[in-house]
């Protein structure tokens, strides 16, 4: 059945886009803790500031 080999062919190309999103998560999360920690340096930066004035 031409529907059968279809599916059959889209399974690797499934596999490997659900590969691609998973990495793609991974640096989602990663980019976000990046994100976090310049916060924080920022706001520690503004209290030295703040605290030479």
């Amino acid at each position: 059945n031409n529907l059968e080999k279809n599916l059959k062919d889209l399974e690797p190309r499934i596999k490997e886009l659900k590969q691609s999103y998973e990495r793609f998560l991974t640096q989602i999360k990663y980019l976000e803790e990046k994100v976090r920690e310049r916060e924080e340096e920022a706001k520690a930066e503004q209290e030295i500031i703040e605290e030479k004035s």
